[in-house]
Parts: C-alpha cells; structure tokens; sequence
C-alpha cells in the first residue's frame, strides 16, 4: 500500500506527454497570433511614419511661402514648385537617400525616400505593404509631386503667368492605397 501512493503522488507531480503537447500547441498557436500583430502594427507605424513626413513638408512649404509673401518676394513663388522639398527640412530624414535622375540599376532599399529629379516627385518606397495596393505597374510606392494653388476667382483663368497664387500643394501622385486588416 506504501508503493502505490508513492507511485500516485509522483507521477501527479509532472507533466504527462499529452499535456506538454497541449501546451506546446497553445504557445505555438499564440505566438502565431502575437507574430501576425507584430506585423500589423509594425506595417501602421511605417505608413504614420511616411504620413507624418507628407505632414512636415507640407507645413515647411506653407511657412516657406509664408515668408517668400512676408518678405515680398511674390516673384519667387514659382521655384518653391521645382524645389526639393526635403531641403525645407530642418533635419533630413534618416531613410532619405537623395536625389536621383534615373533609378533605374539603382539599389534604393526599401522603407526609403529619396527624389526623382527627371520627374520633379518626392518618392517613398514601401518596406513592410502587405496590405498596401501597388500601382498599376506593381511597384509599391508612393510619389508626391509641390503644385502651386491659384486664385482663380480673384484673378480671372489666363494663362498661370497672369494669376495670382493662392498656397501651395504636397500632395501624391496617384492616390494610394493602404487596406486595413
């Protein structure tokens, strides 16, 4: 009777196999789970990320315009459009790799900035886009193009020489798209 309740008590003390497998299963399954929103979340803070520079050279080209019309240089206006705009940057963001003329043959990591001098665009290359939509093309990206805004109802519709500007505009390309999960 002493040998039966000893083998009880020590084999309650441990794991059988069958449960070690379930918990083995149920870590899995909620790794799996915590992996799938690591990505989700990681994937919403590179498109903040790329919204919060669309934000911060539209507001260093509005206070640029600002002080071009403080300063009277009206006549100065038309060059903010042809500018780069990350130069308007106080500092540089650290994934903007510069300004080129043709990418083509060019290693431009993903995740990155950098401007089109052929096209006159500010281009971000999407790093982590499992659910962004990519171009008609099939290329993830997403280009910004600086436009002057015209007052068309103050200075009648002639030619762009004879109206009178308005603002300025950062804004993209072609629409993008980013589904959410």
């Amino acid at each position: 009777m002493i040998r039966t309740l000893s083998r009880s008590k020590s084999r309650s003390a441990g794991f059988t196999l069958f449960e070690l497998i379930i918990v083995i299963i149920l870590v899995a399954v909620f790794a799996g789970i915590l992996l799938g929103r690591f990505q989700m979340y990681q994937e919403a803070a590179e498109k903040a990320a790329m919204e919060q520079t669309a934000g911060a050279i539209r507001s260093a080209l509005n206070i640029r315009l600002a002080a071009l019309v403080a300063r009277g240089r009206t006549e100065d206006m038309p060059r903010l459009a042809a500018l780069n705009p990350v130069t308007l940057l106080a500092e540089k963001q650290r994934n903007y790799v510069g300004e080129y003329y043709d990418t083509a043959g060019s290693d431009i990591p993903p995740g990155s900035w950098y401007y089109d001098l052929k096209n006159k665009q500010l281009v971000y290359l999407v790093d982590r886009g499992a659910h962004f939509v990519p171009d008609k093309d099939g290329r993830k990206w997403v280009r910004y193009r600086v436009s002057l805004v015209y007052n068309n109802a103050l200075s009648g519709a002639g030619n762009t020489a004879d109206r009178e500007i308005g603002g300025i505009a950062f804004s993209e390309v072609e629409p993008y798209t980013w589904k959410p999960r």
